[in-house]
């Protein structure tokens, strides 16, 4: 970890949702920030790119870009206005920054149209 980029590290990532429509939402996963960025794949084999920002002591923004076009055929991710699609979604949102030692927590609300994600990245012990 560097004091440039103080979010570089492994973390698992867990999701629920207000969303209740019929698509099955599989974000979760584990995913590794280096230089404040991170790419992976989750469980539905949608790619995500995210940049993170800390903003101040206690609040990290995060904008996350999926693109579920190589996901699952069963996968469609949820566009703002509420309907399915395969075509690529960004997110935005502020998290709240909490650390103790090495370990470090971000969380927060994604909202996008009527639904909200309630996502939670917490680093991973080697």
């Amino acid at each position: 970890m560097s004091e440039d980029h103080p979010l570089d590290g492994k973390y698992r990532i867990s999701t629920t949702t207000s969303y209740q429509g019929p698509l099955e939402k599989r974000s979760d996963g584990e995913t590794e920030i280096v230089n404040s960025q991170t790419q992976r794949v989750d469980d539905a084999n949608c790619k995500w790119t995210s940049t993170f920002t800390v903003l101040n002591d206690n609040e990290v923004k995060m904008t996350s870009v999926a693109d579920p076009s190589e996901a699952a055929v069963d996968f469609l991710l949820t566009a703002p206005d509420g309907s399915p699609t395969r075509e690529t979604v960004t997110y935005e949102a502020t998290l709240k920054y909490a650390r103790k030692g090495d370990d470090i927590q971000l969380s927060g609300q994604i909202e996008y149209g009527s639904d909200v994600v309630f996502l939670t990245m917490r680093t991973l012990r080697d």
